[in-house]
């Protein structure tokens, strides 16, 4: 008997004691002083277009007369961007490079005692349209109707290729005249091959979905590591002495190859907002080329900014009609820095085409 008594003891106490958290916890979300703040953010209100270049105003206003607004601290990436004795400020949107979302963390305070902190994403729109570029054949190339191509690349004047679909993924060098292989390895069935680049006398090599790189000798091929990133691998170069990743969204990724850890992220925007679809990529002369999956185009833009200056339009440069076998979408841009030739193919297509832009 006396145990039973214990045991309910025990339970009527656990039972008073949750009771009790609950009531406090209770009184904590009521006395909160999101709830009971005294000011309002009037600007910026997240996701409103802000233009790159363009300032960028903050306004706050109280919601009583007994709330005097001291100060205003702008934080962005841990660092105070801005400090304003008002209630009122203005920031340059320079302040943060490069177009696209960033988050920004103001605190207010408020008399003399009190500070309120409030969140707001800040979305960067370039200021112009990109220009729209042509182009005109110089040569044409045979190119293997069998490789679905991922990625091409030039190094040391030699023609690398990579190739996707599980079972079918490799990675090899090509002559570029006769577009016969001279050398091949292929992956495991189990990974499907995405873009390539050389950088100090190493391949790159990226996996679509698997969440992992392979690291090539650019001689042997041999396999002399790998490494992970934390989305899907599509188009993969070089700039600045660091890799450069897409992942099929508006986002490119900035590795460091020999740690493979990330150095930064920036987001590609058009005058109309985000770039989708961004695959293959190719850095040339200080900016990048990027094919968008599924059209017949080539997007330049700058690797500081993200925004894309120049479009280069190819439509209609692979005449599908007189070819009767199974082909896929524009993907592949290689640049001959020795040679100065700028190449271009398509997953499955017959031909490697040498294009010149024409302004």
């Amino acid at each position: 008997m006396e145990m039973i008594w214990q045991k309910n003891y025990k339970l009527l106490f656990l039972i008073f004691f949750l009771v009790s958290c609950f009531n406090e916890k209770k009184n904590n979300i009521k006395n909160s002083p999101r709830i009971k703040s005294l000011v309002n953010l009037i600007k910026p209100k997240s996701n409103d277009v802000i233009y790159y270049s363009d300032s960028i105003d903050i306004e706050f206003v109280p919601k009583n007369n007994s709330s005097i607004i001291k100060k205003l601290y702008v934080i962005y990436k841990n660092d105070t961007i801005a400090y304003f004795e008002n209630k009122i400020g203005r920031i340059s949107s320079s302040i943060f490079k490069s177009v696209g979302k960033h988050r920004i963390k103001i605190i207010c305070h408020i008399n003399n005692d009190k500070k309120e902190t409030y969140y707001s994403s800040i979305n960067l729109f370039p200021n112009n349209n990109p220009n729209i570029l042509k182009y005109k054949i110089k040569n044409i190339y045979p190119h293997d109707t069998d490789a679905y191509t991922q990625g091409l690349t030039f190094y040391e004047n030699r023609f690398f290729e990579s190739t996707g679909r599980r079972g079918f993924s490799s990675l090899k060098e090509v002559e570029l005249k006769s577009g016969k292989t001279i050398k091949k390895i292929d992956l495991d069935n189990k990974y499907f091959g995405e873009g390539i680049t050389v950088f100090d006398d190493k391949i790159y090599q990226l996996t679509w979905e698997s969440n992992l790189g392979f690291v090539y000798d650019k001689n042997s091929f041999k396999k002399i590591d790998q490494f992970t990133y934390n989305h899907e691998g599509w188009g993969i170069t070089t700039y600045d002495n660091k890799l450069v990743i897409s992942d099929g969204t508006e986002n490119i990724f900035f590795i460091d190859p020999i740690s493979y850890k990330l150095i930064k992220k920036i987001q590609v925007y058009n005058k109309n907002g985000p770039v989708k679809q961004i695959n293959e990529l190719e850095s040339i002369n200080g900016k990048i080329f990027a094919n968008i999956y599924g059209k017949e185009e080539i997007i330049i833009f700058d690797p500081e900014t993200g925004i894309v200056e120049s479009i280069l339009d190819l439509n209609g440069i692979f005449n599908k009609k007189n070819y009767n076998k199974k082909f896929d979408v524009l993907n592949g841009v290689a640049y001959n820095s020795i040679t100065n030739q700028l190449f271009v193919t398509g997953k499955l297509w017959p031909s490697l085409f040498e294009i010149e832009i024409i302004n």
